[in-house]
């Protein structure tokens, strides 16, 4: 009997497995880029993707940190997007313009 649900447990597993993707499929010709905060303190920035016409995730930065963002390109190698800080002061504060990132960009998002 244990070993029935073993092999059921780990065909399940498996099949669960075989679906997952590192990577997010609703990303067509994915750039990976990296943000750096640009503010001196910790900050939370919300990034809009313009080439998917889509939010991305939130980007939680510590003081003068670096995160890789994935996004999507426009077919020359280009990540078009905007951001803003999240939270209170994000209804205040209007988003960024538009900015072009190429592959392996680094940008200052303030």
């Amino acid at each position: 009997m244990k070993d029935t649900r073993a092999q059921v447990f780990l065909t399940l597993s498996l099949i669960g497995l075989s679906n997952c993707s590192g990577l997010d499929n609703t990303i067509t010709d994915p750039v990976q880029w990296w943000a750096i905060n640009g503010w001196d303190s910790a900050v939370t920035i919300e990034l809009y993707d313009n080439n998917c016409s889509r939010h991305l995730r939130d980007i939680s930065f510590k003081s003068h940190e670096e995160v890789k963002v994935i996004s999507c390109g426009d077919g020359q190698g280009r990540a078009n997007v905007r951001f803003r800080r999240e939270g209170y002061a994000s209804r205040q504060d209007s988003w960024s313009r538009d900015t072009a990132v190429r592959l392996n960009q680094r940008t200052i998002v303030r």
